[in-house]
Formats: structure tokens, sequence, C-alpha cells
């Protein structure tokens, strides 16, 4: 499960700030969401576009028609990904999604 950036007066870690979407940029992301070990990297992608747009996850058209779950997975927890601080942007469902090491960032138009 993602912990989602928000904060209620509680004394919580901070995410890390999410790369920007492009170079260049001055948009802010409309939804930040840490990233949990335990959950796949795809399932997180999918809930985090599924809470930025207000939608059911399941209503969503599904990720793999837009990029590789399972390359995904395997570029950001190989040891590049790991070592490097790998950050990787991609569109799905008319957002803009950077992955960073720890955090994945919805940006909308």
């Amino acid at each position: 499960m993602t912990s989602h950036d928000h904060d209620h007066g509680q004394n919580r870690d901070r995410l890390d700030p999410p790369p920007l979407a492009h170079e260049g940029s001055t948009d802010e992301p409309v939804h930040v969401s840490r990233l949990d070990e335990d959950e796949p990297i795809a399932m997180a992608v999918v809930h985090a576009v599924a809470t930025a747009l207000r939608r059911q996850p399941l209503d969503l058209e599904p990720l793999s028609a837009q990029i590789d779950p399972e390359a995904l997975e395997n570029l950001l927890n190989g040891p590049i990904g790991r070592r490097d601080e790998l950050s990787v942007s991609f569109r799905f469902e008319d957002c803009t999604i950077v992955l960073g090491p720890r955090t994945i960032a919805v940006y909308t138009e």
C-alpha cells in the first residue's frame, strides 16, 4: 500500500521532492505517493493515477497498454535503478507519471 503525502497536523516523514515532469517545468504534481517495497510498482502507479483523477483503478485503461510493468519493475528495482537513483517518466491516462527511487508523482495538463 502506498502512503500518501497528506499532512493532518501529524509528524510524518516527508516525501522527497518529486522530480519535475519535464526539464524546465514549474508545474506541481497533483498527487505524490511513496513507493512501498511490498507493492508492485505497476499497482502503485495505477492507484496513484486513480487517486489523482478521482477515479476507480478498474476504470483506468490497463497500464500494460502504455508500458511493460515487468520491465518497469526490473528497471527501478534492479541494481542500476537503486544505485543511480534512476527516474523514469511516461504518459498514462492523459497524465505524466514520474517515478523516482522512492516516489510516484502524477502531473496532469
